[in-house]
């Protein structure tokens, strides 16, 4: 997988999804680790997503976590090596896809979530009883993004950067 054209963030989030596969002793990558650290983000940037489209991420998160109780654990002499699960090398190709027909030079974390929402796999399914679809995580991704692309590594720092840092007066006093 070539991973240059991935942004930082999202970058950062396949690496710990990785490093979540070998701490728990897993011999594949699945979607569900991706899932599980996306859903951990601090910034909540996949919980926002979800909760804009509709979703619950706490359901989300806790069907992923019991999906990942269920993988086969390894230990001895073949753990330390992770290999990627087909269906995730799937939902690479589908957020690059997702990626380029929405104008963007880079993968971001969101299309990634994205992609997860579209392919098979114990990622999707905890998605969609949470109530997400790819259909409402993309409006909710347009929303955010107000007509903007993802053509540098570091795109995702712009998105409501206003929100994130600074307070609404106006809305404060209306409440």
């Amino acid at each position: 997988m070539d991973f240059e054209k991935y942004t930082e963030r999202s970058r950062g989030f396949v690496q710990s999804a990785q490093s979540l596969a070998l701490r728990e002793g897993h011999q594949r990558f699945t979607p569900e680790h991706l899932l599980k650290v996306l859903l951990d983000d601090e910034e909540g940037l996949a919980a926002g997503l979800i909760k804009a489209s509709g979703g619950d991420s706490r359901a989300a998160l806790r069907e992923t976590e019991a999906a990942l109780a269920k993988l086969p654990k390894v230990s001895g002499g073949g753990s330390g090596q992770v290999y990627l699960a087909p269906e995730m090398a799937r939902v690479f190709e589908a957020a690059k896809k997702l990626a380029e027909k929405s104008g963007d030079s880079y993968v971001t974390a969101e299309r990634l979530l994205q992609a997860l929402a579209m392919e098979q796999s114990e990622a999707a399914k905890a998605l969609k009883n949470a109530g997400v679809t790819a259909q409402g995580l993309n409006e909710a991704i347009n929303a955010i993004r107000k007509g903007r692309t993802a053509d540098t590594a570091s795109a995702e720092q712009g998105y409501d950067a206003l929100k994130k840092y600074a307070r609404d007066l106006t809305e404060a006093a209306r409440n």
